[in-house]
Order: structure tokens, then C-alpha cells, then sequence
């Protein structure tokens, strides 16, 4: 009796060669649309961070006739420490002692561990594009700080005074009505990215390293140097720029929020800073 000798039917080292590199092929091909998702995930997540600052700006204003100071003079708290309240964040409002005498920075000094709000930094001021939100300063001297994501538009110089968040006193302070150029077309808060350097703190710090003190560059910005790129490097601190290809989100003085491109006119970016500049400029 002969036995049929039955061949199973198989690949060959060849077919299996060009599977393989029809199936690379056709990775390389999704990474980039699934990269591409995942940023505009991030990006949309990053504008809703900065809608609920604009909501907390409109709360804070409903309450008290006016948005809050950018950043107190020679106390050097910022802004975004009286928004706590509005954004379910009583708990490090009350940490903040306004009234103490001397600067936010000696009141933090002096604060024992589990006790500093500086440390305590809210998911709404950081970007999920950023590589670098959940980072810490830490100094032995001052203590530690959290970074922001988001600062307020202060105008187009540190001295012009001619935007909404601003440095200075309660006199300082910056209403609906005095936003003549009209709240739909003034920004009152952008982003940039944070360096290794670790600068922006947003409930307290004086900015200005090498000028005086108005809280430019830490929870403070103006538009001096208008909207491009920039790097982790410590040389793009003074100006808006994101982790997002080509633009920064912003949000304007009436609570609505967009992005603008680097390849925005700086004339036209300075207008959008300046309250009562008479120039109507609309973002593109």
C-alpha cells in the first residue's frame, strides 16, 4: 500500500518578506494621522484650559466690577491666585495671605511643608503638549513653585499700561467699560511654553529678572516681542509661543477663546493687547 504524502500549503521566506513591508509601510503611513489626532486632542484641551480661566475672569468681574490686578505692586501676587475661588480651588485661595505685610516670596519662605499654594498647581494652567507642567522649582532659600502655562496679556510694553491685566494697585484694576476698543477684540490671556528654567509662576513672582519687578515673564506678558516660536531654552520667556505647530491659544476679554498664528501681523497682535488703542483690530 503506498502512502499519499499530503503537502500543507505555506509562505515562503519572500511573501513573508513583503507582508512584513506592506504592514511597515502602512504603519508609517497612520503614525502621522495618529500623531496628528492625538495633538488635536491636546490642542482642544489646552483652549478649554484657557476657557475656564475666561470664565473665572468674567465670575471675578461680575463680583467685584472689575477684572483682578495682573500682579500686585511690590507684593507680586498674581492674578491667577484671586481666580482660585472661581475655579473650585477655595482650598489654596486660602492659603494665599494678601494682607501679609511684605512680599508673596517672604510669605512663602516662611511656610511650612504641606502649607506653600505656590507648589499647588491647578490642571488648568497646564498644556498637555508641554513636556515640562508638572515640573518644580525649588529653591532652599524661596521655596518651591509651580509653572503656568497660561499669563495674562498686560499690554504692549511692561510700562505702557495699555492692556487689562496690569501691574500695579486696586486702582489698577481694569472694568468691562474701560475696554473701549471692545472685549471681543482685546486678549486678556495667552500661552507659552515653559523653559527648563522653570519660569512663570502664577500665584506669586516678580518676573522682570533684570528689570522691575511687574511680574513680566512670570505670570505676566506683553506682546513687545509679538507671537513666534520658541524653544525650552530660557531665551523665549518674554514672548507667546506653544507646544502646538504653528500658533498659541488665546482668550479674549469677553470669555471667548482662539488661536492665533505666528504669522500674524505684529502690528495687528499689538492692537489685539491694547484696550483702548482706537484700533478695532479683529483676530484672522
Amino acid at each position: 500500500m503506498f502512502r499519499r504524502i499530503l503537502h500543507k500549503p505555506g509562505f515562503t521566506l519572500v511573501e513573508l518578506m513583503v507582508v512584513i513591508a506592506i504592514l511597515g509601510a502602512l504603519v508609517g503611513l497612520m503614525l502621522p494621522a495618529v500623531n496628528a489626532a492625538r495633538e488635536a486632542g491636546r490642542r482642544v484641551q489646552c483652549q478649554n484650559n484657557l476657557k475656564q480661566y475666561g470664565l473665572a475672569l468674567q465670575a471675578f468681574h461680575a463680583d467685584n466690577g472689575t477684572f483682578p490686578v495682573g500682579n500686585f505692586k511690590n507684593k507680586w501676587w498674581g492674578f491667577q491666585a484671586r481666580l482660585l475661588p472661581y475655579l473650585e480651588a477655595k482650598n489654596i485661595y486660602n492659603l494665599c495671605n494678601f494682607s501679609y505685610q511684605g512680599s508673596c516670596l517672604d510669605w512663602v519662605r516662611i511656610q511650612p511643608p504641606g502649607k506653600n499654594p505656590c507648589a499647588m498647581i491647578l490642571s488648568h494652567d497646564k498644556c498637555p503638549s508641554d513636556p515640562l507642567t508638572d515640573r518644580i522649582y525649588h529653591d532652599p532659600v524661596f521655596g518651591d513653585y509651580g509653572c503656568t502655562n497660561y499669563l495674562g496679556v498686560m499690554g504692549t510694553s511692561e510700562t505702557a499700561n495699555d492692556g487689562i491685566l496690569l501691574y500695579g494697585d486696586d486702582s489698577s484694576a481694569i472694568s468691562l467699560a474701560k475696554i473701549t476698543d471692545g472685549a471681543s477684540h482685546t486678549i486678556i490671556m495667552g500661552e507659552r511654553g515653559i523653559s527648563n528654567e522653570l519660569y512663570g509662576w502664577p500665584y506669586c513672582g516678580g518676573g522682570d529678572v533684570f528689570g522691575i519687578g511687574t511680574g513680566n515673564g512670570d505670570n505676566l506678558l506683553t506682546t513687545k516681542f509679538g507671537l513666534s516660536p520658541g524653544l525650552h531654552d530660557g531665551n523665549h520667556d518674554y514672548h507667546f509661543w506653544s507646544y502646538h505647530p504653528n500658533m498659541s491659544q488665546f482668550i479674549w476679554a469677553d470669555g471667548s477663546g482662539r488661536p492665533l498664528t505666528y504669522d500674524i501681523d505684529f502690528k495687528v497682535f499689538q492692537a489685539l493687547s491694547t484696550r483702548a488703542g482706537g484700533e478695532l483690530a479683529d483676530a484672522p
